[in-house]
């Protein structure tokens, strides 16, 4: 699954395969200009954060 977020100087892109890692891109002017991976504990908890708090 694939969220997109948009800010007025940037976009995030969340990505979520079912594991316990949610891989967030942030892109400038189609630019990746940031990588993060929000590591979770339990499969359910990841998929909860995506869910809830990943804009769609």
């Amino acid at each position: 699954m694939v969220k997109l977020s948009i800010y007025p100087s940037y976009d995030d892109h969340f990505e979520y395969d079912g594991g316990t890692a949610i891989r967030q891109t942030r892109k400038k002017a189609d630019e990746t200009v940031w990588q993060n991976w929000l590591l979770f504990d339990t499969i359910e908890a990841a998929l909860e954060y995506f869910n809830d708090c990943c804009d769609a």
